[in-house]
């Protein structure tokens, strides 16, 4: 068969049986080639080595698996990696990020044969769409009304629009009081997950008002929570102008975690806070009857 269809062919095989042992010598055998001649065109052709798409690709599985809700020490073990350091290691290197930030994030879409189609094509789906801001954030508070939370439908960042109306608070009125009694900062407010623990899929949830001056520090009540942003390298993603919010969120997560972090020069820094920052493009006067948003990522440039 054409090296192509041989190629289709053999990426459907993996795909097929992602979650058994699979080698050189088994995919050759497979495409009906002697080892070494299919490992020179599968690399040719593909432009990689045949076991680092296997690596890949199995990456790709377990990154799903874990944004729904699987421990990153049993994906380890059905993907075939001897160790869970090993597994978090290269889950690391080939996405930008650890297996723990897929916990309470974007709803990551299932592998399929379309991700083969762009892999042979030579092209990344979402490749060059996005072009957030890089920007250095000096250090600030968030002063909020924190809620522990363990919800098995809120799995990600992404999720906080629609879990407003099932949260205990009135956010509305919060926030009214947030703004009223800390008047000394810039208007902005910040919504974040934190003290995520994937073992009982318990977090926090904070929702706050965001504090860039001293004199509103002494403003905290007893019902108030601090939590300090330490700042530096982020990028900034804006949502589209949009209606619906939820959609507009999930779909910059996904690209985020999937397209611009795997490609990128830089990886998410996990020592740092990521949070979602609205100010008046919040309000849909703004952008006549649409609203918009920033999510931020804090990162630093991957090791080479």
């Amino acid at each position: 068969m054409e090296n192509k269809e041989m190629l289709q062919h053999i990426l459907r095989y993996i795909d097929e049986n992602i979650r058994e042992e699979l080698s050189v010598s088994i995919l050759a055998e497979e495409a009906g080639y002697s080892p070494f001649h299919f490992s020179r065109i599968f690399t040719k052709t593909a432009g990689m080595p045949a076991m680092s798409y296997v690596t890949r690709r199995r990456l790709q599985y377990a990154r799903y698996d874990l944004s729904q809700g699987k421990k990153a020490v049993d994906a380890a073990v059905e993907y075939g990696f001897e160790t869970h350091a090993g597994f978090t290691k290269a889950f690391k290197r080939c996405f930008g990020y650890p297996p723990s930030f897929c916990f309470l994030r974007t709803g990551i879409m299932p592998p399929c044969e379309k991700d083969q189609e762009y892999f042979l094509s030579g092209e990344e789906k979402g490749e060059k769409k996005m072009n957030p801001h890089i920007y250095e954030f000096t250090p600030f508070s968030v002063i909020g009304y924190p809620q522990r939370q363990r919800k098995s439908n809120v799995k990600r960042t992404a999720d906080i629009p629609a879990y407003w109306d099932s949260l205990k608070m009135d956010s509305a009125a919060l926030l009214t009081k947030l703004h009223d009694t800390f008047t000394a900062s810039k208007h902005f407010e910040i919504s974040m997950c934190y003290d995520i623990d994937t073992e009982n899929g318990e977090f926090t949830y904070l929702l706050g008002r965001g504090i860039d001056n001293p004199a509103d520090y002494e403003k905290m009540e007893p019902d108030m929570t601090r939590v300090d942003i330490q700042g530096g390298l982020y990028a900034v993603f804006s949502t589209p102008p949009a209606e619906d919010y939820l959609v507009a969120i999930q779909d910059t997560w996904h690209e985020i975690l999937t397209d611009w972090l795997p490609g990128s020069e830089f990886e998410f820094d996990d020592t740092r806070y990521d949070f979602e920052y609205y100010d008046h493009r919040d309000h849909d006067w703004y952008f006549g009857g649409k609203v918009q948003m920033d999510i931020c990522i804090p990162i630093r440039v991957k090791e080479k």
